[in-house]
């Protein structure tokens, strides 16, 4: 999905004077963007520039709608923050709860898991980018992020990580460097992009190497902390 959609069609200008009364709805203006557009495009402007650098004004023109637009819909900047959050992390914990299954064998249940995230991560890379953002420092937002997403995935995957411990299949290690090992170091290529081609060309953030290089994250991962490699 772009980040932002096309500006609204130019309207012939008609010659002699302007008719009184408002004018028409269907002056040939572009039609308002859906509710996802809406919220991916806000999502992107405050991964991109932070809550403090994003404008209610700003993301209007962005879009090309009406100055009032996202006013209406949503009431105020902290509102669209809040809607953009609970949309795009909301759809990730969605996608990870499908590998949190008790019944499932722990192993590849992890592996799953873990390439799912990278995999989801890699294809909407703004969700790592406003954990940058908001991570650096304590706020409400941020308790809002970890209370609201990042602790239940964190809770859901607990159980999956103490069988694997319980039966020997894994060794300890400290749950902090497991998190930044998957989050930011598997998310970081294309949360990074720029980097990422700077140093690696760009063709390896291309859309098509994202499923190949989750199964890679996972494999290491789940190598890395003593499950041999299986599909799930």
């Amino acid at each position: 999905m772009n980040s932002s959609s096309p500006p609204p069609a130019e309207v012939p200008r008609a010659t002699g004077l302007r008719p009184r009364g408002r004018p028409r709805k269907d002056n040939g203006a572009a039609p308002a963007p859906a509710p996802d557009e809406l919220l991916a495009a806000a999502l992107h402007a405050f991964a991109t520039h932070g809550y403090q650098g994003v404008s209610v004004r700003t993301l209007n023109r962005e879009l090309g709608v009406s100055h009032n637009l996202l006013h209406q819909r949503y009431g105020s900047k902290e509102a669209i923050w809040y809607a953009a959050m609970d949309w795009g992390f909301g759809r990730l914990a969605g996608q990870l709860a499908q590998h949190l299954d008790p019944h499932a064998d722990p192993g590849s249940q992890l592996r799953a898991f873990v390439r799912e995230f990278v995999a989801f991560s890699a294809r909407h890379p703004d969700l790592l980018r406003v954990v940058h953002q908001e991570g650096s420092s304590p706020s409400t937002r941020l308790s809002y992020l970890l209370d609201t997403y990042v602790r239940p995935i964190i809770a859901g995957l607990a159980p999956t990580y103490a069988r694997l411990l319980e039966s020997g299949q894994v060794r300890p290690i400290p749950p902090e460097a497991f998190y930044y090992l998957v989050t930011s170091g598997g998310g970081a290529k294309y949360a990074l992009g720029g980097m990422t081609r700077e140093l690696f060309g760009a063709t390896v953030i291309e859309p098509e190497q994202i499923d190949d290089y989750a199964e890679a994250v996972a494999d290491l991962v789940v190598r890395g902390i003593g499950i041999s490699s299986q599909d799930p």
